[in-house]
């Protein structure tokens, strides 16, 4: 005779609502919206993945089990260890349901983006949750991002928008640290020529970095294509509001390891650190030494003094480049 099978330790994703009546899942539901979302909302104006995504994971177990793992395993590794097997639970459902949307992700359909935006939170589960980064994730945004002409869809709004720079500044992290091309071909995505907010800024200058990235690690680079990516820059940098210059710095010096960069705001912060590393890879005047250690001093003075983990994090990869 069968033995009953053992009842889950966790409520399924399957009925979110009923879910969140358990005060743990509660809690981490929380975790996200307070602490993790903002990571994602750096570049968006409207906080998608702070109001918007959170209300659609009510309702919709992909996001929501996203949600609760990525919440679930950043509190193992900071605050509370015996979070992870809740991580490693709805993380599992995850997979199994990306596996059953396969055949329907793509078609242009409304659930395109909002799973877009889950699978840009599971790339965060997987790097924190793992030492050696397998970068699956990472690859399954990229096949998402591909379906969309993202000549359309990165001036849009909503997830498909969000998702897509969530992704693309990931995807630059990640050729950073080894140093390779991106996985997304950005040559049929012009930068935007009109920017409705700060972060539309934000936005170009990733544009431009990526293609940075991909001239650099793709081959040699000719003077012509050295010239246009430049003039790229210089075109964005004068359209740049004063508003995004520092409004007070202090050069490091016998107490100041760093440099103090303070901007108004954080995305300010993060444009800052995208057009110093462009600029500073494209100097030719100064030995290679010099301009790494200029270019991690720059980088580093904005990112610890906003002190802000979305900063922060976004300046991985350069940071990682400049070492």
């Amino acid at each position: 005779m069968l033995e009953p099978a053992a009842p889950d330790p966790f409520p399924t994703p399957e009925h979110p609502r009923d879910a969140l009546k358990t005060p743990l899942i509660a809690r981490y539901f929380h975790h996200y919206i307070t602490t993790i979302a903002p990571w994602y909302d750096l570049s968006d104006g409207a906080l998608t993945f702070t109001t918007k995504l959170p209300e659609t994971a009510l309702d919709n177990p992909l996001p929501f089990a996203a949600i609760i793992a990525v919440a679930a395993v950043h509190t193992s590794q900071t605050t509370a260890p015996s979070a992870k097997p809740a991580a490693e639970f709805y993380h599992g459902h995850c997979v199994r349901l990306l596996i059953e949307l396969t055949d329907d992700v793509g078609d242009g359909s409304s659930a395109d983006g909002f799973v877009l935006a889950s699978v840009c939170l599971l790339r965060s589960y997987e790097i924190l949750s793992e030492e050696v980064d397998p970068n699956r994730h990472l690859r399954g945004a990229y096949s998402l991002a591909a379906y969309r002409n993202p000549v359309t869809d990165h001036q849009a709004s909503g997830f498909r928008a969000a998702g897509f720079w969530n992704y693309l500044r990931e995807d630059i992290t990640f050729s950073l640290f080894q140093r390779c091309p991106l996985k997304m071909d950005l040559e049929q995505v012009p930068p935007p020529t009109r920017h409705d907010t700060d972060q539309g800024y934000l936005n170009t200058v990733s544009l431009i970095l990526g293609r940075v990235v991909n001239a650099c690690f793709a081959g040699p680079v000719t003077t012509e294509e050295w010239r246009l990516l430049l003039g790229t820059l210089r075109d964005w940098m004068s359209h740049l509001p004063a508003r995004f210059r520092p409004y007070s710095r202090e050069d490091r010096g016998l107490s100041l390891a760093l440099p103090s960069v303070w901007m108004l705001q954080d995305c300010h912060d993060c444009a800052s650190e995208m057009r110093a590393f462009i600029d500073g890879s494209m100097e030719q005047n100064a030995t290679k030494e010099d301009v790494l250690e200029n270019l991690a001093l720059e980088i580093c003075g904005a990112a610890f003094t906003s002190n802000n983990p979305s900063v922060i994090i976004n300046a991985f990869g350069p940071m990682a480049f400049c070492t």
